[in-house]
């Protein structure tokens, strides 16, 4: 498998859609692999076998060609035969919201698909993908529609935009960040559950998860304790309950099973 990232081109797009990406397993595969949670959503396309996901042991299809999930603390696994063609626009973490203009919380542990929110526009969409002629066409259709979508009075103003982006780069308490940025907890809540899509500390939790699990696949620490301390943790015996919880497997344990979808994809 292998997956190519593209950075928007349009202005508008950039502060809100990290980069499309597009995965080709160039021949015929039975994919059966994790998918772990994370701190941002991304709306799939798929241009092949239907899809699978099974969760607590409850086997699930996906609704539609075009969809996503939304945030979630547990792990599924993806179930997919034949070649494998997928495209994705991954959002940052508050870049969903200003699209389609929605409580991302709503979506919270569901997989929707895009024809539930817009109706017949999804459908349109999917028809001119698979017009297009090549991966260039398909992208500029891709930006072509989200520009559609995009409310300029519902983006993100610009009191509300710099703190979230100071909150997510601040790497502080939520109680130092609000006594030092001003602002009420509760109004951040609101901020998080409307734009990101969960509580402020939830996603802090996904987030250094996510940070520490790109760090423990890319680049092995000598020890579980190096890497709980680096990323503040409050011993080796936390880190690995909260990786358990994610991921259904010790740290250990993930490594040698080899199944998630991070691990498996190269990336260029």
């Amino acid at each position: 498998m292998e997956i190519k990232r593209f950075i928007p081109e349009s202005l508008g797009l950039k502060p809100l859609i990290k980069y499309f990406w597009i995965s080709d397993s160039f021949r015929n595969i039975d994919m059966n692999h994790k998918i772990l949670p994370m701190a941002n959503i991304d709306l799939i396309f798929n241009f092949s076998s239907p899809i699978f996901y099974e969760r607590r042991g409850k086997r699930d299809s996906t609704p539609g060609k075009i969809f996503f999930s939304g945030l979630t603390t547990e792990h599924m696994v993806m179930k997919q035969q034949g070649r494998i063609m997928l495209f994705g626009a991954s959002f940052f973490p508050a870049g969903f919201y200003p699209f389609f203009r929605i409580p991302v919380s709503e979506f919270k542990g569901s997989t929707i698909g895009l024809e539930q929110i817009l109706g017949r526009e999804a459908l349109d969409l999917e028809e001119r993908l698979q017009e297009a002629k090549n991966l260039l066409d398909k992208l500029k259709v891709l930006e072509v529609f989200f520009l559609s979508l995009l409310d300029r009075e519902n983006f993100l103003q610009s009191d509300t935009e710099s703190l979230m982006r100071h909150f997510f780069s601040a790497g502080l308490g939520i109680r130092e960040f609000c006594n030092q940025c001003g602002v009420h907890p509760r109004t951040l809540e609101r901020l998080f559950n409307r734009y990101v899509g969960t509580s402020p500390k939830q996603f802090q939790r996904l987030q250094r998860f996510q940070t520490a699990l790109n760090k423990l696949i890319t680049q092995p620490p000598d020890s579980l304790t190096t890497l709980a301390h680096e990323f503040e943790y409050y011993d080796q015996t936390h880190f690995i309950k909260d990786f358990k919880a994610f991921t259904g497997a010790s740290p250990s344990l993930f490594i040698k099973e080899q199944q998630s979808f991070l691990q498996i994809m190269k990336i260029s």
